[in-house]
């Protein structure tokens, strides 16, 4: 019983969907709203666990450095230092901002949807608005035209929804490239000073 009565209260929030998707500019703004969130969560995961792998195969690295004074084959200053014919701060620093550009790869992404999806969820409010005064009568209640504007503000809510993981997840990853970072930086330092 309860059930039923949980269905059919679903049931009733599909006109008001319908309503809301009536206007073709929410279509394309709660559309594009949808494949930012997707890709959000989608660089977010992909980048958090490679990012943990390679940190934890640097941080090794830096503990063979410490016992052997040798790299291991798994540090990627390893790869990077063995094209070159001379060792120094210079080629290992090279070695360590091309490490960062891979590092960084996907979190502009990140950055650009955490500061565009609130514009462009406020784009659709916008249109939503102008499409509820515009369909105003000669007199009209605030009882009339609330639940338009009610809808219009929709996109906005959605835009903040995918802005605010989009711009958490860009400070969690920022954090574990700093990580990784900080850590190429010590084996560096640990392998010159011997």
């Amino acid at each position: 019983m309860h059930l039923l009565q949980l269905l059919l209260q679903r049931l009733k929030v599909l006109p008001e969907i319908s309503k809301i998707l009536g206007n073709p500019i929410n279509i394309i703004v709660l559309g594009w709203l949808g494949i930012y969130l997707f890709f959000v969560f989608f660089i977010f995961f992909y980048k958090y666990f490679s990012l943990n792998s390679w940190i934890k195969k640097e941080e090794n690295a830096f503990k063979s450095i410490l016992m052997s004074e040798v790299f291991p084959v798994s540090s990627i200053l390893k790869n990077c230092i063995d094209k070159s014919e001379k060792i120094n701060k210079l080629t290992f620093d090279a070695c360590i901002e091309a490490a960062k550009k891979k590092a960084n790869s996907g979190l502009t992404f990140l950055s650009v949807v955490a500061s565009t999806a609130p514009f462009i969820g406020l784009f659709g409010t916008v249109i939503g608005i102008l499409t509820a005064f515009n369909g105003m009568k000669s007199v009209t209640t605030i009882n009339m035209i609330a639940p338009a504007i009610a809808d219009a503000l929709i996109a906005t809510a959605v835009g903040i929804i995918v802005a605010v993981p989009a711009y958490s997840f860009h400070q969690i990853l920022s954090a574990k490239v700093d990580n990784l970072i900080s850590t190429l930086k010590m084996q560096r330092d640990m392998y010159l000073s011997k």
